[in-house]
């Protein structure tokens, strides 16, 4: 069984071809440096990026492989950026009709969930901490089919608080990975930030974290004291990554489960991995060519998906 799957719900367009529960190719541009300059992602310059780059992979697949000998049409349906996910929708739509194969929709958060069953066999019932620029939740699965949301930011998410702290310090974009080599190298005393409460147990407030973080920088420049960057940098980091582990404490202390996920672009940071692997033996994070957002992920869902069906 062959499976193309396409990812666009942002800035990277990536395709990738599964046989089998094995990724047999994987190919992906990023717009991240394009996107370096303005601080973000523009939508409308996205969408148009999409289409160049959506073609060129298309071009190298049918070098490789024949498109015919593909049994299922994988594609992010949400969440995402309305235009770039159109033109990934509107690709495999047309290659369905083209070939005569069945499309699957697939949500691209249990996309990131699946990420780690490229390398690894997921033992169900599953806590997941899924964390990205645009999300940050605790989820139960049971299942490709039952999926359950018990916590989620309730404002900001941890990739979108890493990218402004970054930005107010001047580090530039994206903001995680930069911040995380800071922190690798930092040897100094970390400033005491707080982690911020929530009525829910679960539920995240990544808002008043990097509240707290601009407002001691402010602080600081008016009364004239010299600020270390790198010190904010990593106290933040240090904190956020604190808050992250504690709340899926939480869960793992209320929920009895067989595996512990770590999924999302932010699992790529190095101190998370480390302090998520060593909350239990059960704990798996994604092969860093799989954490950020790419076709494989999309592919491999939909396998479970068809799987589970059968």
């Amino acid at each position: 069984m062959r499976i193309l799957g396409i990812e666009t719900s942002h800035d990277d367009t990536s395709i990738a071809l599964l046989e089998n529960g094995k990724i047999l190719d994987l190919h992906t541009i990023s717009q991240i440096d394009v996107f370096k300059e303005f601080g973000g992602t523009i939508p409308e310059i996205s969408s148009r990026l999409h289409v160049k780059a959506i073609n060129l992979i298309q071009m190298l697949f049918q070098k490789k492989y024949d498109l015919k000998t593909i049994d299922y049409i994988a594609y992010t349906e949400k969440p995402g950026l309305i235009g770039t996910l159109q033109i990934g929708f509107l690709f495999a739509n047309a290659l369905s009709l083209t070939l005569d194969k069945p499309l699957i929709p697939i949500n691209h958060l249990h996309g990131h969930f699946y990420s780690n069953a490229i390398d690894n066999k997921i033992n169900y019932p599953s806590l997941c901490l899924l964390v990205s620029g645009g999300h940050t939740q605790l989820m139960l699965v049971n299942n490709a089919f039952d999926i359950k949301i018990i916590g989620e930011t309730l404002d900001d998410a941890v990739g979108e608080a890493f990218d402004k702290v970054s930005s107010k310090l001047g580090l530039g974009f994206p903001g995680g990975p930069k911040i995380d080599k800071i922190y690798q190298n930092y040897k100094g005393q970390y400033i005491l930030f707080t982690q911020p409460h929530t009525e829910n147990e679960f539920d995240f407030s990544f808002s008043g974290l990097k509240s707290q973080v601009l407002n001691y920088f402010n602080t600081q420049k008016m009364k004239g004291v010299e600020i270390d960057p790198e010190q904010v940098a990593a106290s933040f980091q240090n904190t956020a990554i604190d808050y992250l582990i504690n709340k899926t404490k939480l869960a793992l202390n209320k929920y009895d489960v067989k595996s512990l996920v770590l999924a999302g672009g932010v699992s790529a940071n190095t101190e998370l991995r480390k302090r998520f692997l060593a909350l239990s033996p059960k704990a798996l994070v994604p092969n860093l060519k799989y954490a950020t957002d790419n076709g494989a992920m999309i592919a491999m869902c939909a396998y479970m998906q068809i799987n589970e069906k059968n």
